[in-house]
């Protein structure tokens, strides 16, 4: 590509795969070029992004009932209120950085002109700036992680209104509700949790709420250098990929790896010295406090501490919508957080306030810290780049050229009560319940060149004993063992044996609960699943039956009216709202020999029952049981959509949310969505080189070559090698059809 009218001394090719080799003098200039070519090629999802971050999505995107939904969300959080402040907040050098990248985005956006979505509908886009970084990083952030963490509270709050038993409740949660006042919590005013539609848009969003890195010590490798592997877990069925890869090249050095797309970031990455992968930390940032309101005489609203009454701050929202007039949001403010509803909607009363440390000065230095790893000279130094980063809160994998490895986790979390998780509301009138400031960077978790010889991370709970307590839910562990397991098993370890490892597909959970069931299970249903080798793969009868066993069994333990609720609780194990936390729970619950959930219910009873019921369903394979479609994220879907090709045909989706490969299946009541590997990434630090495939290209546009050029690689479990050398970069041949990867 040339840029005659520009006084940048910059090259962008394109590999087979559709990959931009971006060559320039300065990285100023690189990512100048990343800029120009993230609007090449997604501008639809960048300036889509930047509209529904900002609360404006109904107003320039379309006037539909879900993005009023979320407009409002993001509004009442405040994040556009915030960006002009954190962007000044920036070093002079990220300023100038992120500038070049903006002017980038901006020449590539007059180039390009109108996309088809756009030209559809009428969107007119404004110049991308600074504070539109921002935005995408605060989706990250915020409308992908932070969001996550709330809904599971918000799943505590629900089970304890819904009026589950108490001693019950505290068991499947232990020692994260021995601050809870249950009495308290169901007498605050409920809100509605946002409509599936709305949470669809937002599950749309980059997020890495699921995902595994780790990283190989040269002890345990063939080439006697580090190995990286990442692979962060998203929505992957909806095209264009989350995820926009590229190779920069400047002064010498390199960048390679996934980016995201209206960022000057890579995800997951690596230069001549360092490479990087994260995982979401799922620390907690964020509380619900219940506050006590009245208006008074004078008619202000009003909060409560202790005996004293404080009027709110109240800002007002103007929120537009396509072809109708502005709608005006009241939001109610006080130091602890932000009211979920206006009250005038209930009148006095409890009321539940959202608090996230995001809304934090200086929270803005995470896109400072993204671009600070381009220059890390050696793993410590990335560790302490990565330490200092406020948001998301991640667990950065980290090896370098020399031999070291390491891992971080980072994020601004508060600090607590020494007998408050977190995951239940307390009460905002007691003062010994608000937030002391943060936890210092220094406590954060921290391991260099472990004696093992190799780092692991899956999502699994990080705290550890007489340390600050960054996770409040409960989580699996199952990928993290399983990655464990097999990197203990494995010597002279090489870039194949990783990518093998991001393929498999066997399941810990699977090879734990299923002889606690089959002690119980029907004769039948015993020989059927006494010699499965618990693996997911797509031709696998004996995968559904122990899912459907698995299914039916919390139903019968958990489901009943003075536990979770029959509906609720098939909501939570199913693929409508399935939530980690939740089986993470019940699975502990389930190992027990004695439990208050099966006080009044035998618990072998129950299994038999749940075996029972899965003898009168049909014998299908987990990829007629697990399975889903390619699909458009601006036309796919509908009537329009599947006349002009943007959806696929059906494909099996291997493994589970217990495999390495987490091929994870959604089903709501308006679409199918996944949550699988949106990337992976393999790197030797004895090379210039990666191994990466994602489900999807380059481009957005469903007439590009390079649509879903690198989707059959994804599928069959191959790579494609990027290097910062064109003559080195191989790819493989595009299919038209892909296949399944190998069990």
């Amino acid at each position: 590509m040339e840029f005659p009218r520009l006084a940048r001394d910059i090259s962008i090719e394109r590999d087979e795969a559709g990959v931009p080799h971006i060559t320039a003098k300065s990285l100023d200039d690189a990512l100048y070029g990343l800029g120009y070519m993230h609007a090449t090629d997604r501008l639809t999802q960048i300036l889509f992004a930047r509209a529904i971050a900002s609360g404006q999505a109904a107003e320039t995107i379309a006037a539909r009932d879900e993005l009023l939904e979320t407009d409002r969300f993001f509004r009442r959080i405040g994040l556009h209120r915030n960006q002009p402040r954190e962007r000044d907040y920036w070093p002079e050098e990220t300023q100038k950085e992120v500038q070049h990248y903006c002017s980038g985005v901006n020449d590539g956006m007059k180039a390009v002109g109108h996309t088809l979505p756009m030209w559809a509908i009428g969107f007119e886009a404004a110049p991308w700036e600074p504070v539109s970084v921002l935005y995408i990083g605060n989706l990250l952030s915020f409308g992908g992680l932070a969001v996550s963490q709330l809904e599971n509270e918000r799943i505590v709050i629900e089970l304890i209104q819904a009026g589950g038993d108490e001693a019950a409740l505290r068991e499947l949660f232990p020692g994260r509700l021995d601050h809870v006042d249950f009495d308290l919590v169901r007498q605050v005013h409920h809100v509605r949790r946002m409509s599936d539609e709305a949470l669809e848009v937002l599950m749309d969003l980059p997020r890495l709420a699921g995902s595994n890195a780790w990283v190989v010590g040269p002890s345990k490798t063939k080439s006697g250098s580090p190995l990286l592997c990442s692979d962060p877990h998203l929505e992957t069925n909806r095209l264009p990929a989350i995820w926009y890869e590229a190779v920069l090249k400047w002064d010498g050095e390199y960048a390679i790896g996934a980016t995201l797309p209206g960022c000057p970031l890579f995800a997951v990455g690596r230069t001549k010295k360092v490479s990087w992968g994260v995982t979401y930390m799922k620390g907690d940032t964020t509380d619900f406090f219940i506050e006590e309101v009245r208006k008074s005489q004078e008619g202000n609203w009003q909060y409560r501490r202790e005996d004293d009454w404080i009027d709110y701050q109240i800002r007002e929202e103007a929120i537009g919508c396509k072809g109708k007039p502005p709608e005006t949001m009241r939001v109610f403010e006080n130091p602890q957080g932000i009211l979920e509803v206006d009250p005038e909607q209930f009148g006095d009363g409890f009321y539940f306030s959202l608090a996230w440390t995001g809304l934090f000065p200086h929270s803005g230095m995470a896109i400072a810290s993204w671009l600070d790893m381009l220059k890390a000279e050696s793993t410590s130094h990335a560790l302490d780049v990565a330490k200092e980063c406020p948001q998301p809160t991640l667990c950065w994998v980290v090896g370098d050229a020399d031999g070291n490895i390491g891992l971080q986790g980072n994020g601004r979390f508060p600090r607590r009560r020494n007998d408050v998780s977190g995951l239940g509301p307390v009460a905002a009138w007691d003062a010994r319940n608000h937030w002391q400031g943060t936890i210092a960077t220094d406590k954060l978790p921290r391991v260099y060149n472990p004696q093992c010889g190799y780092i692991a991370t899956a999502n699994e709970d990080i705290n550890e004993p007489g340390k600050p307590k960054f996770v409040s839910q409960t989580l699996p562990d199952y990928r993290k063992r399983r990655i464990v397991e097999r990197l203990e098993e494995l010597i002279e370890i090489t870039p194949e044996d990783m990518q093998q490892l991001q393929y498999d597909l066997l399941s810990v959970q699977a090879r734990e609960i299923l002889p606690i069931l089959l002690v119980y299970a029907p004769d039948e249903l015993k020989q059927r699943l006494a010699g499965w080798d618990y693996r997911y793969a797509p031709d696998s009868t004996e995968a559904v039956a122990f899912q459907r066993f698995y299914r039916n069994t919390l139903l019968e333990i958990f489901g009943h009216e003075r536990g979770m609720g029959p509906r609720r609780t098939l909501y939570l194990v199913s693929r409508a709202g399935f939530s980690s936390m939740i089986i993470a729970a019940c699975d502990a619950v389930l190992k027990k020999d004695i439990s208050l959930w099966w006080q009044t219910r035998d618990k072998g009873e129950m299994i038999h029952t749940a075996g029972e019921k899965v003898l009168l369903e049909r014998e299908i394979t987990w990829g007629e049981f697990n399975n889903f479609h390619f699909t458009d994220r601006f036309f796919g879907g509908g009537q329009v959509g599947r006349l002009l090709g943007f959806d696929s045909p059906k494909y099996p989706m291997p493994g589970c949310h217990a495999t390495v490969f987490q091929g994870h299946v959604l089903q709501t009541a308006t679409r199918e969505s996944t949550f699988a590997p949106s990337y992976h990434f393999v790197t030797d630090m004895s090379t210039d080189q990666a191994w990466t495939n994602l489900p999807g290209g380059p481009c957005e546009s469903r007439f590009s070559w390079y649509y879903k050029s690198d989707v059959p690689l994804w599928m069959e479990g191959e790579y494609k090698k990027l290097a910062p050398k064109w003559e080195a970069t191989e790819t493989s041949q595009p299919e038209e059809s892909p296949r399944i990867p190998p069990p």
